[in-house]
């Protein structure tokens, strides 16, 4: 009798995780590609008439876009983190690029009226639970190719430690060029690509690699998470595109001045585009991701592969280091929490629920993959992962999202010009706190999305009713505030 029971267990268990390998196998596949510093007017399907981007406009046509796809914070490694956990900054405690600093970055002469400490944690923590370990456990291949930025190795132990088993040209934090040896001298190139030679073009191999991932055969679905370099600085476009857009930056129209200075900035701000190295390089970009989604079709693995396609924060718009980009109509870009530093381009493509043509026009941030993607694949939330995001299935649906506020935290000067702010958006009201000049500024973005009118004294109630519930957040949330000196 015992026996015929340990074989009736034995043929029940065996059923159930042929079961669960069978699940895992009928998932589909996910892509998800995060561009760095991509602003919301990068792309010609957003009206740049400068930049051309072929291959993204087509996609945007093909998949579902969101244009009013917002980032938590207005920086690469808060962003990247949420990404990941589906949490908000304010919580999981990165808010600053890491390492950080508590630098006060200010104009000459100027004082640092508050004090922003160094951000609470200096890299994503063991005791997040990630999308890669989520996908992992569910029976993928999980990759982690690119830029990774949320931490030290030495802190975070990088993505192997994090549900990724498989990593490739894993850049720890801002060290890296377009072109050969990459960064460090000749000793980078073999680190991330052992088999680079003068000549070559970061963008091109980590495409390259991605290709030869997705067309691996194997039993199990992929997860690739792939995070270009491009387009942070330095920027470094091939000759021949530079030239390309060099020839047609000429052909424009002189200006009085090309740039602005923004009373909430201590740098000048670009007015348009006309870069010929960054529209060389976002050219180039766009290109390859041109030839992953091709690679995708020419596998079969298009019709059963999830895309999400994005940026980690605005356009760099300051004149910092290297010429920037023009996010107008919308105001400042990268390190502001104005609407130019946290609107990002969004594309995704779920067979057969994004509908050629499908736009939406809802707000959603970074911290809504986590819960899209675990809804996506019919996957549980994680009760010990708190999440701040929600899930975006409900728009393929043709449903509004049951949430109407979003949140914004950066405590931190910034070399790009940013003083330290946070931000609470209502409906289509949006308030920046800012605390470096002690003052609030109230924009109803449904008639004003460049945000030039203040309405802050015009409606004092709304004001002080957004100021609350936003102190309020962060209170609850754990977040640093600035301090006055």
């Amino acid at each position: 009798m015992r026996y015929r029971l340990l074989l009736i267990l034995l043929f029940v268990c065996a059923a159930f995780g042929a079961h669960c390998q069978s699940s895992a196998a009928e998932r589909p596949n996910v892509l998800f590609i995060l561009v760095d510093d991509f602003g919301w007017k990068d792309v010609g399907y957003q009206g740049s008439t400068f930049y051309e981007t072929p291959e993204l406009d087509a996609l945007a046509a093909e998949w579902m876009r969101f244009d009013q796809c917002y980032t938590p914070s207005p920086m690469c490694s808060p962003t990247r983190v949420s990404i990941l956990t589906g949490s908000h900054p304010a919580r999981h405690g990165v808010t600053q690029w890491l390492d950080g600093t508590d630098k006060a970055f200010i104009a000459k002469g100027e004082t640092a009226s508050v004090y922003c400490p160094r951000p609470l944690s200096s890299g994503i923590q063991d005791s997040e639970i990630t999308l890669g370990e989520r996908l992992h456990d569910a029976g993928y291949a999980t990759a982690f190719y690119g830029k990774w930025h949320m931490g030290r190795f030495k802190n975070t132990g990088g993505p192997k430690n994090h549900g990724y088993s498989e990593q490739l040209a894993v850049i720890e934090s801002n060290g890296c060029r377009m072109d050969y040896p990459f960064s460090g001298g000749k000793k980078a190139a073999p680190a991330y690509f052992p088999d680079a030679q003068p000549g070559d073009n970061f963008t091109d191999l980590l495409t390259d690699a991605a290709i030869d991932f997705v067309a691996t055969e194997r039993d199990s679905p992929f997860y690739l998470h792939l995070c270009y370099f491009s387009m942070h600085s330095p920027l470094k476009s091939k000759s021949v595109y530079r030239e390309k857009f060099a020839k047609k930056a000429a052909s424009l129209p002189a200006l009085e001045t090309d740039r602005i200075t923004d009373p909430y900035t201590h740098l000048p701000q670009s007015l348009r585009q006309d870069e010929p190295e960054y529209a060389g390089q976002l050219y180039n970009l766009d290109r390859n991701i041109g030839l992953l989604i091709d690679a995708l079709k020419d596998e079969g693995l298009y019709e059963n592969t999830i895309i999400i396609l994005t940026g980690d924060n605005g356009g760099r718009s300051a004149y910092f280091r290297s010429p920037p980009t023009s996010n107008r109509p919308l105001r400042n870009g990268k390190t502001f929490l104005f609407e130019g530093g946290i609107r990002t381009p969004l594309l995704i493509h779920w067979p057969q629920y994004s509908q050629p043509g499908r736009r939406s026009e809802t707000p959603v941030m970074s911290t809504d993959f986590y819960p899209t993607i675990l809804d996506m694949l019919d996957l549980p939330e994680t009760p010990d992962q708190p999440v701040d995001g929600v899930s975006l299935v409900p728009l393929f649906q043709g449903k509004a999202l049951d949430r109407d506020t979003l949140y914004w935290h950066f405590p931190h000067y910034q070399g790009e010009g940013a003083y330290p702010a946070s931000a609470i958006r209502v409906g289509s009201m949006k308030l920046i706190q800012h605390y470096h000049h002690d003052t609030q500024l109230l924009f109803d973005l449904s008639q004003d999305q460049g945000e030039t009118y203040d309405l802050s004294a015009d409606r004092p109630d709304i004001a002080t009713k957004m100021a609350d519930q936003l102190r309020n957040y962060l209170t609850t949330h754990g977040a640093t505030i600035p301090e006055p000196r």
